[in-house]
């Protein structure tokens, strides 16, 4: 992550700037499918001068993975969502899986232009910086940002929440995976789900048992479940592909069309 210290920024250009798609991977919003993560990864955007809000969506398309063609192999979460992705394709169409099929569908499909699904963030700035950097010492000198509070205060009571939730209504996803339960607050808050039903389902393959929990709103429905990392998320081959089966349920062929 580039971070310029030249120019010092205001709560008010900062609030403008995260109201916006910056930070998120992109894809499709009209895909029927929505990854939600809390911070982004990787980070691919800079902290310079002029702040200018990313206005569209940016996607995986063909400039991109040449662009990060060298990289792409170490973005485990991303291949994760890949194979979630390929395992829903897989049950919609009632057919199997082969091992092959999540990689082609990483180095081919996943968050395209116009593709099935789309990614995006609840803060725009990774949580992770370069290497072991501390969040004090890497925006020293930019008062909105440090300490860490003031900027998390700002994307939950200013414009970034909103954003969300605006770009949810106007697009409908059929379903909203959100990863890590313990962000569970800030997704209901991002996305207004105060008043959502709510209910859980047991995601058990095999010995395995994952609760998620399954919120209800507007004609969209959030799947809360444990992170793509850690010791206890959905980090198995099986558990992640028992995932991408269960939300299968709300898709269908056309879903995958762009796909054939």
């Amino acid at each position: 992550m580039e971070i310029e210290q030249k120019a010092v920024f205001t709560r008010e250009q900062l609030d403008a700037y995260f109201a916006s798609y910056v930070g998120m991977e992109g894809g499709n919003p009209a895909g029927a499918v929505w990854f939600c993560d809390s911070t982004p990864h990787p980070w691919t955007e800079s902290l310079v001068a002029p702040l200018e809000p990313r206005t569209q969506p940016g996607a995986w398309d063909h400039a991109y993975r040449d662009r990060h063609r060298d990289s792409m192999e170490r973005w485990q979460s991303h291949q994760k969502i890949a194979r979630i992705m390929a395992a829903a394709r897989a049950q919609t169409f009632s057919g199997s899986q082969d091992e092959c099929e999540w990689k082609h569908y990483f180095d081919q499909h996943l968050y395209a232009p116009n593709g099935a699904e789309f990614k995006l963030s609840l803060f725009p700035l990774p949580a992770h910086l370069i290497g072991q950097t501390p969040w004090s010492r890497a925006f020293r000198g930019q008062p909105a940002l440090v300490p860490k509070q003031r900027y998390v205060d700002l994307c939950r009571n200013g414009n970034r929440f909103r954003f969300i939730e605006g770009i949810r209504r106007q697009w409908k996803p059929k379903v909203v995976v959100c990863l890590g339960e313990r962000h569970f607050g800030d997704f209901v808050h991002a996305f207004g789900l105060e008043s959502a039903r709510t209910g859980s389902y047991v995601l058990q393959p095999a010995d395995l048992a994952k609760t998620l929990r399954v919120l209800d709103h507007d004609g969209t429905t959030w799947i809360v479940c444990p992170a793509l990392a850690g010791a206890t998320g959905l980090t198995s081959d099986v558990l992640l592909e028992a995932m991408g089966r269960y939300i299968a349920r709300w898709l269908v062929r056309e879903d995958f069309s762009i796909l054939h």
